[in-house]
C-alpha cells in the first residue's frame, strides 16, 4: 500500500455498514463515523457496528457547521466518504480534506439525481439503472464522477431490492477510490457531468401515491413495486386506496395473468384464495395491505365481490 488514508465515514443504513465493514479490513485509519444514534435499528445498527470496533461517533448533523472544516484539517483527513446520509454538508467541510468528498450515489448520474432514485427508476419503467461514485460539491449530486457501473433491473425489482443492488454493487466502487486514492489521489477520474442530462427528483411522490385501477396490471404492479421497502418504511409510504370510505395502503400486488373484464377495482376471491383486485386487463393477487396503522393479510378487510376505489390525488 502506497499510502495510509485517514477516512471520515458519514453514512447510514446498510450501504454505511458495508462500507464500515470493508474500511476495517484495511489499514487505513477512521477517524470517526458520523452517524444517527437513534431512531429505527436499521439506522442504529451502523451506530452498533462503529461502537464495536471502538470507532468515535459523532452527529451527523454537524456536517452543516462550517467550524468541523477546522476539525477535519487538524486531524489530517484524507478523504470524506458519504453513504447514504441525507445532511447536506457544507462547503468548507467538503474542502477540508486534503483528497476530496466523495459520494456514493444510488443511480446513474446526471440522469437520476436527488432522492429515492430507485423508486423513480421503477416507476418509469426503465430497464436499466446504476451507481455512481461522485465528488461532492455544493450543488447536490452534480460533482465529477469519479466510477460508474450499471445493471439490468429485475422484472420483479422493488424500491427495496433495487436499493439494495445499488448498495451490493456501489460498496466496491468505494473500495476502489479507496485504493486509488492510497497509490496516487490524482489518477482518481474526474468525469464532469453533462448537466444536459441531469434529472433531479426531491421529496414529491408521483400522483401523492393514488392508484388508479383502470390502469393496465403492468402499471398497477410497477406502481406498488416502486413504493415497496417492506419490511421497512418506505421514503413514499404506501400507494392508496379508498375501501368503503376507509384509506387502505396496498403493499405488495403481483400480476396474474389472468384476464378480467369486470370494473376495475371489483374484488374476488381468487383460484388460489388470495384477494384479487380486477385492473383495466387482468386481476391483480393482493399480497398485502396497509390499514388502521397495520400490515394485514387482504382478506382481513377486503371482501369478494366489493370495490376497491382509485386513491385521492390531493
Amino acid at each position: 500500500m502506497a499510502g495510509l488514508l485517514n477516512i471520515l465515514l458519514v453514512a447510514e443504513e446498510s450501504a454505511g455498514i458495508r462500507l464500515l465493514r470493508a474500511l476495517l479490513r484495511t489499514e487505513h485509519r477512521i477517524v470517526a463515523v458520523m452517524t444517527s444514534t437513534t431512531g429505527p435499528s436499521k439506522t442504529s445498527s451502523m451506530a452498533s457496528v462503529a461502537t464495536r470496533a471502538g470507532l468515535d461517533i459523532w452527529p451527523p448533523s454537524r456536517v452543516r457547521d462550517p467550524a468541523l472544516a477546522r476539525e477535519l484539517r487538524a486531524a489530517g483527513v484524507d478523504l470524506i466518504l458519504n453513504a447514504h446520509s441525507l445532511y447536506l454538508i457544507h462547503e468548507e467541510v467538503l474542502r477540508a480534506p486534503s483528497i476530496a468528498a466523495f459520494n456514493l450515489h444510488p443511480g446513474p448520474l446526471p440522469r437520476y439525481s436527488g432522492l429515492n432514485c430507485p423508486s423513480w427508476a421503477i416507476y418509469r419503467a426503465e430497464r436499466t439503472y446504476g451507481v455512481t461514485v461522485h465528488r461532492m460539491s455544493p450543488r447536490i449530486d452534480a460533482g465529477p464522477i469519479a466510477y460508474q457501473t450499471t445493471f439490468d433491473i429485475d422484472e420483479a425489482a422493488t424500491g427495496l431490492t433495487l436499493t439494495a443492488k445499488c448498495v451490493s454493487v456501489g460498496v466496491p466502487l468505494m473500495r476502489q477510490l479507496v485504493e486509488v486514492a492510497a497509490r496516487d489521489p490524482a489518477a482518481i477520474p474526474a468525469i464532469e457531468q453533462d448537466v444536459g442530462q441531469r434529472k433531479y427528483f426531491g421529496r414529491e411522490v408521483p400522483r401523492n401515491g393514488a392508484l388508479i385501477w383502470s390502469e393496465s396490471a403492468s402499471q398497477i404492479a410497477r406502481f406498488v413495486r416502486a413504493f415497496d421497502y417492506y419490511p421497512f418504511a418506505s421514503p413514499w409510504g404506501h400507494p392508496q386506496a379508498l375501501y368503503e370510505g376507509q384509506h387502505i395502503g396496498v403493499v405488495k400486488a403481483v400480476q396474474t395473468r389472468a384476464k378480467t373484464g369486470t370494473p376495475p377495482g371489483t374484488l374476488r376471491r381468487g383460484p388460489s384464495g388470495i384477494m384479487e383486485v380486477a385492473a383495466a386487463d387482468e386481476w391483480l393477487a393482493l399480497h398485502l395491505v396497509h390499514a388502521g396503522g397495520r400490515h394485514i393479510r387482504p382478506d382481513q378487510l377486503l371482501r369478494d365481490g366489493t370495490r376497491l376505489e382509485d386513491g385521492t390525488k390531493t
